[in-house]
Order: C-alpha cells, then sequence, then structure tokens
C-alpha cells in the first residue's frame, strides 16, 4: 500500500467507524453495533428499525432500484439473485438534507445523502427467503461529483482497516488490453476475510479503459472524468449456503 493511501485510509476509517460501527475503546461500552447504522447479518426483516432509513425498493445490484417498496418486510416481493437472496435497497434519511436547501444553512447539509466513510454508496441488505438479513452490500454512487467520483476507489482502505488490516486474501490483476494508470495510479483488486462471524469481499478499480484520456485526442480540450473508480462491499453471512 502506497504511503499516501496508507494516509488515505487512516482519515477515512474514522469516518467509517461511525457508518459501520464503532471499534476499539467503544466497542467495549456498547453491545454489538452491527455493520452500518446498525444493520447486522441474521436480524428478521419484520424486527429491523426503521429510523434513519428511506427509500425502500427493490435493488439492482448497484444499478438503478426497481420497484418501491414500504420497508423492510416487503422483502417477498424483490426477486431473488441467482444465489437465492432478495435485495432491499435503501437511502439514509436525508430530510436534513432538505431542511438544509430550504434554509441555505451548510451545516445541515456537510454530511448529505448516504455515504460510508465520507464516500457516498448505494446501500442494500440481501434477505433469504425466510426474511432473514445474510447479506449487506454497498458500492460507490457513480452520481458523486468529480472528487468523490476520483476518490471512490479508496474506500477498499477503510474498510480494511476497520475490519481489521490482517488475514485478507488480495489479488491484483494487471491491466487488461487498452487500460492504463491514472495519474500514475492503476488499481484492479479484489480481497477477501473469512471469520466466523462474516465473509468480507471488497472489490476496486480506479484506471482507464480504452478510448477514456483526460485530453482529447484531436481537440486536445480537457475532459474531466474520464476514469473508473470505484469500490464494492459485500458482508456475507458465513452460515448462509448460496442456492
Amino acid at each position: 500500500m502506497r504511503a499516501s493511501e496508507k494516509i488515505a485510509a487512516r482519515l477515512a476509517v474514522a469516518g467509517l467507524a461511525f457508518a459501520l460501527g464503532p471499534c476499539g475503546a467503544f466497542a467495549q461500552e456498547r453491545k454489538d453495533p452491527g455493520e452500518i447504522r446498525g444493520l447486522k447479518l441474521g436480524q428478521r426483516a419484520a424486527d429491523m428499525s426503521l429510523d434513519g432509513f428511506g427509500e425502500f425498493s427493490c435493488g439492482g445490484n448497484g444499478g438503478p432500484s426497481r420497484q418501491p417498496i414500504e420497508d423492510w418486510s416487503e422483502y417477498l416481493k424483490c426477486k431473488p439473485e441467482p444465489g437465492g437472496l432478495r435485495e432491499v435497497a435503501v437511502r439514509f434519511d436525508d430530510s436534513e438534507e432538505y431542511v438544509g436547501k430550504a434554509l441555505d444553512d451548510p451545516l445541515y447539509t456537510r454530511r448529505r445523502g448516504t455515504r460510508v466513510a465520507g464516500h457516498p454508496v448505494i446501500l442494500s441488505v440481501l434477505f433469504d427467503d425466510a426474511g432473514l438479513a445474510r447479506g449487506i452490500r454497498f458500492l460507490s454512487d457513480p452520481r458523486g461529483d468529480g472528487p468523490e467520483r476520483r476518490m471512490a476507489h479508496l474506500l477498499r482502505l477503510a474498510v480494511m482497516e476497520r475490519y481489521g488490516p490482517n488475514g485478507w486474501n488480495c489479488v491484483d490483476s494487471p491491466p487488461a488490453e487498452g487500460e492504463t494508470p491514472v495519474g500514475g495510479v492503476f488499481v484492479k483488486q479484489k480481497c477477501e476475510k473469512k471469520t466466523d462471524e462474516r465473509v468480507l469481499t471488497v472489490q476496486a478499480q480506479f484506471l482507464r479503459r480504452p478510448g477514456q484520456a483526460d485530453i482529447d485526442p484531436v481537440t486536445k480540450v480537457y475532459r474531466p472524468g474520464q476514469f473508473d473508480s470505484w469500490t464494492r462491499v459485500e458482508i456475507m453471512d458465513p452460515k448462509f449456503t448460496p442456492k
């Protein structure tokens, strides 16, 4: 890991601790806080809190959400994925953001939207047919602004720090034909970590695909955002066996 990435990870993990749950001394003072805002593997959909969550829908595996639903308990309305789990997408309650916009008050909008470690994400919970939460998934939201998109691949470092830097099995793939670094940095990585409590998979990418360049080769005009930068995280229940 580069020195600059280590620094970024340490800065981000402080924010991630509040999203994924406290660690260290705080963990001794509280019971299991879950993974994100109290979401825990093994919870029953009917018992899960609605506090702080809104805009429930059937998830699209990181793509556009599908049909709206009322809450967690309507997971059966969502079509199962190939492994048999049903994805319920959700957003953090952003009513304060709307208040802030109405009042033109930046204090309300400082951490707007659905974020993990400061990064905007698309969040969902995966349920089995019996209504048990067997997985939690979050992906970098491509609708972030330019700087947020560029930094999206660094979310992987915060997640890996949060769940302990040891025990990860990481594979760095070489560039495919036409793929190039961005500012000298190339990331195409998949990491996994298995414990008795969870199976973690973290994938990230930061590169330019064929045809992407910050300067148009014909017009010589600067083209912002010509890169791929994202992180995908899945936290799965090791007791669940896919169909």
